[in-house]
């Protein structure tokens, strides 16, 4: 879609000459000779971008500017002035303003101006867009669990949704804590802006400070151009710091300013930056030893620590297993095709006494994967992996999860290349995968043995 324009100038031959420049260009413009006729035209269409002359007859630039920002507040606006009121072009940019050009004006550097704002206009409607697609796909209805302990989760998601305080989220791995975050994110109404993630854990000590906060060109070997950091990325919106038990103390000091003040510097940079976004944090570390040990600051904790939201690990909320397991079925038989209507109940008790160290994620694992060998409609104690699937495994509650998806895994292949007698190629197809997978498969697994009792070759 084409950018649109307005332009507004009294100056016919600028005005004119002007208009046929952003054409060629391949903008589209709707030009006016006074401030009154762009007025109405605003507010009868959507701009991306209007260039206004702060002297105009019937309204001067400033009060089409003011009205543009009450009627459409999204359009970036670009003031023309001569050099008797670049003192009110300056003005401008306080009433919401982008940019301010000077005449005689310079074809180039005002085309510079327009792509730049464009370029803008493109990357906020994306935001816009991506916020509206994630508010659906992370939204609280993905949130499963009429368990006590869940509904205190949701009383705490809804009060503090549309709030400015900070909200620490705590629990296990697998507790579905980034969920939670894209959730209250998805409600703030007054964070129209990104929702931004970054694992502290996974950035390198020397870098996190950048990747923050930005940096300029040159402040270190390795930056040749400006970097915005994340929580310029993340302004009017969510920025959530996943992992935050992990940042290295020297950084934790940083952060605490940034938190505390609501300005940033960006590395290499005299002059801070204004922010204004939300903060959630997440760990899976109980934070009140770290602060014991020395390893977190205590007034970073209680910075952050606002609102807590702490979601319980699967064990403690058993009762919420059996939607979880309904859901993750639906996902996957739609995913793969499958048409898998239920789950046994011996399936369905193994699931329900499962220690589930690894929490929703692994249960999701363990779905996605009965889904894949199931061969009826019904989950089966097979198709999970998580107990014995013949005489001579050992209970997989005992030995731990990986060691029976392994047990599972080798009887499946060899119950496939049984059925058609050795034929690896065959067995390949039937199981959905390649030939040199299927080989990988059994040498992993040490099969080769067990084919040769067989007959397989």
């Amino acid at each position: 879609m084409k950018t649109r324009i307005l332009l507004a100038d009294d100056e016919q031959t600028f005005r004119l000459t002007f208009t046929k420049v952003l054409h060629e260009e391949g903008f589209d413009v709707d030009d006016f000779d006074n401030g009154l006729d762009a007025i109405d035209a605003i507010k009868k269409n959507a701009y991306d971008i209007a260039i206004l002359d702060i002297q105009m007859p019937g309204a001067d630039g400033i009060k089409v500017l003011k009205e543009i920002v009450k009627v459409s507040p999204n359009t970036r606006v670009i003031m023309i002035t001569a050099y008797g009121t670049v003192e009110m072009a300056v003005e401008a940019i306080k009433f919401g303003a982008s940019e301010y050009v000077m005449k005689p004006v310079i074809f180039d550097d005002v085309l510079l101006k327009i792509k730049q704002q464009a370029r803008y206009r493109r990357l906020q409607e994306e935001n816009i867009q991506l916020k509206s697609d994630l508010g659906s796909i992370f939204s609280i209805d993905q949130i499963i669990g009429d368990s006590p302990a869940m509904a205190r989760v949701f009383e705490t998601i809804y009060k503090v949704a549309n709030t400015k305080s900070n909200i620490l989220i705590t629990g296990e791995s697998g507790t579905g804590k980034e969920m939670v975050a894209h959730a209250i994110h998805s409600l703030s109404e007054g964070f129209p802006g990104r929702f931004v993630a970054v694992n502290c854990s996974a950035i390198p000590e020397g870098l996190i400070e950048s990747e923050l906060f930005g940096h300029k060109k040159g402040s270190f070997t390795s930056a040749v151009e400006d970097k915005k950091g994340l929580f310029e990325a993340a302004q009017e919106g969510t920025l959530f710091l996943d992992e935050i038990g992990y940042m290295p103390l020297s950084c934790q000091v940083k952060l605490l300013r940034a938190v505390e003040e609501r300005r940033i510097t960006p590395v290499g940079s005299t002059e801070s930056i204004p922010i204004e976004l939300r903060i959630v944090a997440a760990t899976n570390k109980i934070l009140l030893n770290e602060i014991s040990t020395g390893h977190f600051r205590e007034d970073l904790y209680y910075r952050l620590n606002v609102v807590g939201v702490h979601l319980p690990p699967l064990r403690e909320r058993r009762e919420d297993i059996p939607k979880l397991v309904e859901h993750f079925v639906a996902k996957y038989n739609s995913q793969m095709g499958k048409n898998c209507a239920s789950v046994s109940e011996r399936a369905m008790n193994v699931l329900m006494n499962y220690e589930w160290k690894g929490n929703i994620r692994e249960l999701q694992n363990v779905i996605e994967r009965a889904i894949i060998f199931a061969e009826d409609e019904t989950v089966n104690v097979s198709d999970i992996g998580l107990v014995s699937v013949s005489s001579d495994s050992i209970d997989s509650q005992e030995r731990g999860l990986q060691d029976a998806l392994r047990c599972f895994e080798k009887e499946y292949i060899l119950r496939v290349l049984k059925k058609h007698k050795g034929d690896k190629a065959l067995a390949a197809g039937d199981l959905g995968i390649g030939v040199s997978t299927l080989y990988r498969k059994i040498s992993e697994l040490e099969m080769n043995s067990d084919i040769e009792r067989l007959g397989a070759s």
